[in-house]
């Protein structure tokens, strides 16, 4: 990508998305999905420009997002793609894919525990959110649990092993010491965890397009109003119960927050309602992730060798993913 591409996209589009000063170039603002993002004003308003990553997301599959956004569009807090001049709100450039997007304001909510105004505010988001794209909603065992059963089979068979090879090469790293404390208490737990994720993938939900990527970093705030849901990257066909685990895991975690978790379920049913089986699906999708967030960012740093805007990314992401299993262990008993 040549350092004047996001110039030549915006030749694309008509004169009242032209800058009317300098793009500014944000990286990937946080996030880890591989995006590259500029921020510009424009004679109708704040934009932002979207570089997609180069591999893993092809235009047929972005465009079936950006249709998923329309639907939701009556959201304000829910940015709709803007076509170019040839209509298309996907634009192929230099071997990427491009969008523009209305710039959202607002911050996260970094605060822990957060504010209860903006537990329910987000869970009543993401309710509003589901709403609008339940329409066509089809009932099924929930793929994204059906994979990371899968993913947890691949460590009690052998993927365990290899971690443990990869903790024992390569320079001294100050994120091995917990790598390893994580390895030795996820072999341990991971059996049981198993057969609760088994069971699981029984169930049968409504499946409906989902964020499944409902981070509290993608939730952004002006006072205590939602005005910024960001980052559709990981959008896909999927169980409520997915994007209720994320963020309650994440963002509100056990021990400590059962009374923000409960005040967050509540407003998220004011809109839209759950039945028992979203519930068992959402504890089998924490209890998951209790084990797989570390796995994936030990991964991450001692095999693929990723790199990340923030420095410190990784540790954290051991870090939480360790603290994660201690509160599931100890649950277990």
């Amino acid at each position: 990508m040549t350092p004047d591409a996001p110039k030549r996209l915006l030749e694309r589009y008509g004169r009242n998305l032209q800058p009317v000063d300098d793009l500014r170039p944000l990286g990937g603002f946080g996030g880890h999905s591989g995006s590259r993002l500029w921020r510009y004003t424009s004679a109708s308003g704040e934009r932002l420009v979207r570089a997609w990553p180069e591999a893993g997301q092809g235009r047929e599959r972005i465009e079936t997002i950006h249709g998923w956004l329309r639907i939701a569009g009556d959201l304000a807090f829910v940015p709709v793609a803007i076509p170019a001049i040839d209509g298309r709100t996907v634009q192929d450039l230099q071997g990427t894919c491009w969008e523009v997007t209305p710039w959202l304001p607002g911050s996260a909510d970094a605060s822990r525990p957060p504010r209860v105004e903006h537990v329910r505010a987000a869970f009543r988001a993401l309710g509003e959110f589901h709403v609008r794209l339940a329409k066509d909603a089809s009932l099924g065992p929930s793929p994204g649990l059906i994979l990371r059963c899968e993913e947890l089979e691949r460590l009690t068979a052998g993927g365990f092993d290899a971690i443990e090879s990869d903790l024992n090469t390569g320079p001294d790293d100050p994120c091995r010491p917990t790598a390893r404390e994580w390895l030795s208490l996820a072999r341990r737990t991971a059996p049981s965890v198993l057969g609760v994720i088994r069971e699981a993938c029984r169930l049968a939900s409504p499946l409906q397009p989902c964020l499944r990527d409902a981070r509290p970093e993608h939730f952004l705030f002006e006072g205590d109003r939602v005005t910024g849901l960001v980052d559709f990257g990981a959008m896909d066909v999927e169980t409520v119960a997915a994007d209720l685990a994320r963020l309650l895991g994440e963002w509100l975690p056990i021990p400590g927050s059962e009374t923000l978790r409960t005040e967050g379920i509540k407003a998220y049913t004011e809109v839209k309602s759950l039945n028992p089986e979203h519930l068992s699906l959402a504890r089998a999708f924490e209890t998951a992730a209790d084990v797989l967030i570390g796995e994936r960012w030990i991964r991450w740093r001692f095999r693929e060798h990723r790199r990340f805007d923030d420095p410190m990314a990784v540790a954290d992401g051991i870090t939480r993913g360790l603290g994660r299993l201690r509160g599931l262990s100890a649950r277990l008993g």
